[in-house]
């Protein structure tokens, strides 16, 4: 189990700023070795154009291709869409990277204040 808080210190667009989310955990989860992976992620529109290889607008694409390129490697079983609600712990995480001054990385061990989430996450 490992998760991190990331500060993305350019003001992208919404659709970058989750095309990077997505790059840097698939990142950190190989250099972990915590591969195989499922990437779930709340946004759709990144997650269609990852699974369709659609046509990549200019200012999102070079983010994508990185993305694509690894996936393309191995190890990435699945990226799918979860909707917010459905993983609070990573929603709580991303908020908490807004507000950090330097990245925070947890290897077997909760982030600060999601322990709650995680629990109510676990299958019944």
């Amino acid at each position: 189990m490992g998760s991190s808080a990331q500060r993305i210190e350019a003001n992208f667009s919404p659709q970058i700023a989750e095309a990077v989310a997505i790059l840097r955990g698939i990142v950190f989860a190989k250099d972990m070795g915590f591969l195989p992976a499922v990437v779930e992620s709340d946004a759709l529109g990144v997650v269609n154009i990852i699974n369709t290889d659609s046509a990549i607008s200019a200012d999102v694409g070079v983010v994508l291709s990185d993305i694509l390129n690894i996936i393309s490697t191995g190890g990435i079983e699945l990226v799918q869409y979860l909707p917010r609600m459905a993983n609070m712990v990573a929603h709580s995480i991303a908020r908490m990277a807004l507000s950090i001054s330097q990245d925070c990385f947890w290897v077997e061990e909760c982030p600060p204040n999601v322990g709650s989430l995680v629990l109510r996450d676990l299958p019944s």
